[in-house]
């Protein structure tokens, strides 16, 4: 069992950073290693000036992405808390970390 020792007394949204870790074979969005973007309070995206987000992998990432906002309010055995790797749905796209920023 995962014991989380980060609590946040009173639950909130957790803010979350997304990053481009990998591109296996080609991005038709044209993201590349590195490029980030942010969950911010209540399911607010943010994108850094010149960058863009690729609406499919957007899409696939999230129902992830809510959840892990709310991951003080899951079991400590739930499988959100030890995933932060993801895919977009093109088996030769890219692969996002997702980490905690709080």
């Amino acid at each position: 069992m995962v014991k989380r020792e980060i609590r946040r007394k009173g639950g909130g949204m957790r803010e979350l950073k997304v990053e481009v870790a990998e591109i296996k074979e080609r991005c038709g969005a044209k993201h590349k290693v590195g490029d980030q973007f942010y969950i911010r309070g209540e399911g607010t995206i943010e994108i850094p000036k010149g960058k863009r987000v690729c609406l499919f992998a957007l899409n696939s990432l999230f129902p992830f992405l809510t959840a892990k906002q709310r991951e003080d309010e899951l079991p400590d055995d739930d499988w959100i808390a030890e995933t932060e790797y993801l895919t977009c749905p093109d088996p030769k796209g890219v692969v996002f970390r997702v980490t905690c920023l709080d």
